[in-house]
């Protein structure tokens, strides 16, 4: 496996936890945007130690823009460098567009050789046709991670583009009225269905700055829901975790859904 596909299998396993593992995230250059004639917007996409400080930069091969009339269209630019890669689209018409570079879902597995651990993009039957006779800890999960983040012209509108699968957020409050100081609710589903006990953490921007990264952690309650107040105006980057057993064994052991949603909290 060579380095850059190394990479990305470990950010799919390791989702959560961003104060020792890489966390991915897109940042747009404006979260709320006030124009007649339409604006630039530039977006990054990375992933990091550290919230919002550019380490690997992530394939946006997969970045996709849903427009408040609920079109998909492509960025007008991308360019993949070595920390970041960074697009631009031109804002238009007034709503809210819903940015997403998800990954489509897939089975990953791990084992160990003499206590080593070793990793594969199988599933569950074909893992266990492709290790050695003493592999041993054998196990594989089957799952989908959804990266994504919101902009909103003039006025917000409800655009959040949901397909059933997986874990998914649901903003309560809309994504471009979070004020600091005040409440913000978001609601989580797992295959369309309200979801109990999904794992979220909630980090401020500035990370680096700080003795302690602040990490807010969260678990939803029996309506799928949390509810946080920001300290402060800034940026926060969500990590959503929800793990269960797979209903197909053959094939894994696990599923599970993933959530990086970066979003802004304006000044009160």
């Amino acid at each position: 496996m060579n380095i850059k596909k190394s990479l990305l299998f470990c950010l799919a396993v390791a989702i959560s936890g961003q104060a020792s593992a890489h966390s991915r995230w897109l940042l747009p250059s404006h979260f709320t945007l006030s124009s007649e004639q339409g604006e630039w917007v530039a977006l990054d996409a990375s992933a990091s130690n550290e919230v919002f400080n550019v380490d690997k930069a992530l394939s946006i091969d997969a970045l996709s823009i849903l427009t408040p009339s609920g079109k998909s269209v492509r960025p007008s630019s991308s360019y993949k460098a070595h920390r970041k890669s960074v697009a631009d689209y031109f804002v238009e018409d007034s709503g809210t567009y819903k940015i997403t570079n998800n990954a489509s879902a897939s089975y990953f597995s791990s084992y160990k050789v003499a206590d080593k651990r070793q990793r594969a993009r199988a599933n569950k039957a074909e893992l266990k046709a492709m290790v050695p006779a003493n592999a041993t800890d054998l196990q594989t999960t089957y799952g989908l991670t959804r990266v994504e983040t919101y902009i909103t012209m003039n006025n917000p509108t409800d655009n959040y583009g949901t397909d059933g699968q997986f874990l998914e957020l649901l903003p309560k409050t809309h994504p471009a009225e979070i004020v600091e100081n005040e409440p913000a609710t978001f609601a989580f589903t797992y295959h369309g269905k309200v979801q109990a006990g999904v794992e979220i953490e909630i980090t401020p921007d500035g990370a680096r700055y700080r003795n302690t990264p602040d990490v807010l952690k969260l678990t939803t309650d029996k309506n799928g829901e949390i509810t946080f107040t920001p300290a402060h105006a800034g940026r926060y980057l969500l990590i959503a975790e929800y793990q269960q057993d797979a209903k197909n064994k053959t094939l894994a052991d696990k599923e599970q859904g993933g959530v990086f949603l970066t979003f802004e909290a304006q000044l009160q």
